[in-house]
């Protein structure tokens, strides 16, 4: 029995933080149903961010203004073809990538 498909670094990310799976479609995805469609556990997709330098921590202390571009791509795909959609996450994750590390406001003030 084979087991689960492993997604290539820009298929976890388009899938996990812009949305769209890999045939182009959108839908707001949580951890368990990109689990499932990769036939794979939560705990294993967890792992997988992890290991592919995409933690949702690490990402959202991206200097790079990461919900704006995630909100445009949103915007923007109805019009795309799925081909157009992985190209703009690809420059999406490039952003990220090259983007600085920053602390947020909510992490500069004690509890």
């Amino acid at each position: 029995m084979a087991g689960p498909t492993r997604p290539t670094r820009l298929e976890l990310f388009t899938f996990y933080f812009l949305g769209f799976n890999p045939e182009g479609k959108y839908r707001f995805p949580n951890v368990h149903q990109v689990a499932a469609y990769y036939g794979t556990s939560s705990d294993a997709i967890q792992r997988w961010l992890e290991e592919m330098d995409l933690s949702p921590g690490e990402i959202l202390r991206r200097d790079c203004g990461f919900a704006a571009l995630q909100a445009d791509l949103q915007i923007e795909a109805p019009s795309m073809e799925p081909e157009e959609v992985l190209e703009r996450a690809t420059e999406i994750l490039a952003e990220v990538d090259k983007a600085r590390p920053t602390r947020k406001p909510w992490e500069d003030k004690p509890f």
